[in-house]
């Protein structure tokens, strides 16, 4: 027993003492470090130690960056002000979005005029893109990353989680990403807008994707939505099991601007317009035709998590759920596509099958079948 716990002691040594090796090899993945809690109150007295040890450079970049004419924040002004006097250099990467605590351009310029005369030097980030850091570099070496606004709420009551970090890799890689920001002055800011959403990617042509004969079966699904011309509810609900299938999951986040941009809306519309109508389809399928449960996150992520269907499924091809192809064919159309492949399922096809026998099996008008039969190029009994 002695000499197993020895060789259990000797194996959590060598363990810890090639940890750092280990991660060393890891590139952008893991760096040796050592790590500091400096979440809630402890964050500014820190921060303080830190800007006043300051000996070659104080990097930052933040949301929030508005300091009153009194308090803690312009105190920590006063410490980067402190630092320029010494020779050290100060760069900050600052938020410029609308919107989002930060004041007007031509505004933040006089706000950090004391410390730009001393020689700082104020990168606007683009306020195409949301900058949400709250990140410091000291002498690069050491990392500040967290939750942690420079505002009053931030430094003297709110929980904030963050950590002081002292890696030089980890700090040489920060760098580097910063680099890389498109400023306000950038004159490849791109057009149109590069943050504008992007439709979501297909499934491979090959993947395979189980949908329940239920959604055909039970008129209060998509027989409903075709009879309601709910075409988006329908597209939309499509959308959301591939992505299931995707990920493997039945719960998880989507972007309200992509789903948008998938389902055919126009990329130049207003965020909010975009977000709106999302909001309103999923709200719809939550609560009229009870096939999903749904939580917005600040308005523009949604956590969806779609119901169990119990019962026989079906099988559709990847393609089908490509979101040019679902917004290219007409409402019917994909619903004589679902029915199809419900049918062959079944051993049938739907040559062999009687309009009205279908209009009265999937409560769906035998015009609505007509023209989706047309538009795939199918035939069926009359």
């Amino acid at each position: 027993m002695k000499l197993n716990r020895l060789k259990l002691v000797l194996i959590l040594i060598i363990f810890t003492l090639c940890l750092p090796l280990f991660a060393a090899d890891q590139g952008s993945e893991f760096y040796p470090a050592k790590v500091k809690d400096i979440s809630d109150r402890a964050y500014e007295s820190a921060i303080i130690q830190l800007l006043d040890n300051a000996k070659e450079s104080i990097v930052m970049s933040l949301y929030i960056f508005n300091p009153p004419e009194t308090g803690p924040v312009r105190l920590l002004m006063k410490d980067l002000e402190e630092a320029l006097s010494r020779g050290v250099s100060v760069e900050l990467y600052i938020n410029t979005r609308p919107g989002h605590g930060m004041p007007p351009s031509d505004e933040i310029d006089r706000i950090f005029l004391p410390i730009t005369k001393k020689g700082a030097h104020i990168y606007k980030v683009t306020p195409y893109y949301l900058l949400h850091d709250k990140l410091i570099i000291v002498d690069g070496r050491y990392v500040v990353d967290g939750s942690t606004n420079w505002s009053i709420a931030a430094l003297k009551s709110n929980y904030e989680s963050a950590v002081l970090i002292d890696s030089p890799e980890l700090a040489k890689t920060k760098l580097l990403r910063l680099r890389r920001f498109l400023l306000e002055c950038d004159k490849k800011d791109p057009k149109p807008r590069p943050d504008r959403p992007t439709p979501l990617e297909p499934l491979p042509k090959d993947a395979i994707v189980s949908v329940s004969a239920d959604l055909l079966n039970n008129k209060d699904y998509f027989s409903a939505m075709l009879e309601r011309m709910a075409d988006r509810a329908m597209d939309m609900y499509l959308l959301l099991l591939a992505e299931s299938s995707r990920l493997g999951e039945n719960s998880f986040f989507i972007s309200l601007e992509d789903m948008a941009v998938s389902l055919g809306m126009d990329r130049q519309l207003k965020d909010a317009d975009l977000r709106r109508q999302m909001i309103k389809v999923l709200e719809t399928l939550q609560d009229r035709y009870k096939l999903l449960n749904v939580n917005f996150s600040y308005g523009k992520d949604a956590w969806i998590e779609l119901k169990e269907i119990p019962g026989a499924t079906f099988k559709i091809r990847g393609d089908f759920f490509d979101p040019k192809n679902l917004v290219s064919k007409s409402q019917p159309a994909k619903f004589v596509l679902l029915v199809k492949a419900l049918l062959q399922a079944e051993g049938k096809s739907i040559e062999s099958a009687l309009i009205p026998e279908l209009s009265k099996r999937f409560g769906v008008s035998q015009f609505s079948l007509r023209k989706g039969l047309r538009e795939i190029g199918q035939n069926a009994i009359e």
